[in-house]
């Protein structure tokens, strides 16, 4: 086996039980939407319900397995691991891909499971629920990777530097900071957005004859920008491998 096949082995063996949790979430949750049609409701009103239902428990579950991802270097440092990680002769960009890689793969998978179950259970309703947008709005995401890949930068961040009671407050005011730096930049390009590149298409969804018009796409120039931050950040991660390392 490859060396990047044996780390891809270590992340399953790690997140393997993790993994498998959020794939019984998704059946369990397509069993107990059978609920929702028993009510005798309006269709747009069902429609509704299990929209918001099924986005807030994959907002729950994805949260919860990032945070789990994030404090993994922290384990990791506990269990004795971190060394033997830190001097192995492979190089930090490749158990970083391994990571991203491996994390972007449950991810993927489970999007694709909630988003099949939302719309087979809407198409029960009338409601047509394109997988088109779902692939659409993934891609846009990058695969996940753009969920990822900052979740990792902090944890290795932290894990790296270890950074004590009166650091982790400066730590925590900084990363309070990264959201000011977020919105600045989203003032400083967003009169440039819709300008440089056509829009990325979505295919919206459709309830009876009503659908939602008007609405002209996501921004592909902040795609752009997202790409380049993934990018940033793997560079710096990988970096900071090597500056531990040594």
């Amino acid at each position: 086996m490859s060396a990047f096949g044996t780390l891809l082995w270590l992340e399953f063996r790690k997140q393997g039980t993790f993994a498998m949790g959020m794939l019984m979430v998704v059946a369990g949750w397509s069993l107990l939407l059978r609920q929702f049609f028993a009510w005798g409701a309006e269709p747009s009103i069902v429609a509704l319900a299990v929209v918001a239902s099924t986005l807030m428990l994959a907002g729950a579950v994805v949260t919860a397995y990032l945070l789990w991802l994030g404090l993994d270097f922290a384990r990791e440092y506990r269990n004795g691991r971190w060394a033997l990680l830190l001097g192995a002769p492979q190089p930090g960009w490749l158990h970083l891909s391994a990571r991203l890689l491996f994390a972007c793969g449950v991810l993927t998978l489970f999007a694709a499971g909630m988003w099949g179950t939302l719309a087979f259970w809407l198409g029960r309703v009338g409601l047509e629920w394109p997988l088109g947008l779902g692939l659409a709005l993934w891609a846009y995401g990058l695969g996940g990777v753009a969920l990822v890949v900052p979740v990792l930068f902090i944890g290795l961040l932290v894990a790296a530097y270890l950074p004590a009671r009166a650091d982790l407050l400066a730590f925590l005011v900084g990363l309070l900071g990264l959201g000011q730096l977020l919105e600045w930049s989203l003032r400083l390009f967003s009169a440039q957005f819709y300008r440089w590149l056509p829009p990325w298409g979505l295919p919206l969804p459709r309830l009876g004859e009503m659908a939602w018009e008007g609405f002209p796409g996501l921004p592909s120039e902040a795609f752009v920008l997202l790409v380049l931050l993934c990018v940033l950040l793997f560079s710096a991660m990988s970096r900071l491998w090597q500056e531990v390392e040594v």
